[in-house]
């Protein structure tokens, strides 16, 4: 067990993510704003503790702690809260030609570009929305997006996109979508036993 409550902690260190035999962490009544996505190698976790902080969404990494048996949340700004103020940047020259070179396929011999090119195109991160087949670099569309705990409570996860379009009814035309269902199914009923929201 580790008990970090009531320290006015604001960042919660990746490098916390190497206690793999952790089975019980408590880090509430803190400042925390967002939990880090490595904590998803805390596979024997058993209890995660948040309740009384700052957070208003979590990683999608957390459905892979598949020990988890108790996630206390309540006191937490974790509402409908979509995140409207966030403005989204125009992609550069640079993140267009790399989508272009990438959705297509084409090859990029290291003897035709410049090493530091060849290791931006390599970075690229395939977006999550399985009706895409777009990738992105530096511009990314935050998203979150809410999903279903037990049958009785719907989480919000933090997910990176490719292009606001990904959140549009395009690739989403119901309310639940297929990612949402996709997630939704791969998560056992009986996994996690509480979720403590209020």
């Amino acid at each position: 067990m580790l008990y970090l409550g009531g320290n006015l902690i604001s960042f919660i260190p990746p490098e916390l993510a190497n206690l793999r035999c952790l089975r019980y962490l408590v880090l509430c009544d803190n400042c925390i704003q967002s939990i880090p996505p490595q904590l998803y190698r805390l596979h024997s976790l058993l209890s995660l503790s948040l309740h009384n902080n700052l957070l208003t969404f979590l990683p999608r990494e957390i459905l892979s702690l598949v020990h988890l048996q108790e996630l206390s949340l309540r006191g937490n700004p974790l509402v409908v809260r979509f995140i409207k103020d966030m403005t989204n940047e125009p992609p550069s020259l640079l993140e267009l030609a790399g989508r272009t070179i990438k959705s297509r396929n084409l090859p990029y011999p290291v003897s035709d570009l410049p090493r530091d090119l060849c290791c931006y195109l390599d970075s690229a991160s395939k977006c999550p929305n399985p009706k895409c087949a777009g990738v992105y670099f530096d511009s990314r569309v935050r998203h979150i997006k809410f999903v279903d705990f037990c049958g009785k409570f719907r989480l919000p996860l933090m997910q990176y996109l490719c292009s606001p379009q990904c959140t549009s009814s395009p690739c989403s035309s119901n309310p639940q979508s297929d990612a949402e269902s996709e997630d939704e199914s791969s998560v056992p009923a009986d996994r996690l036993q509480k979720v403590l929201l209020g």
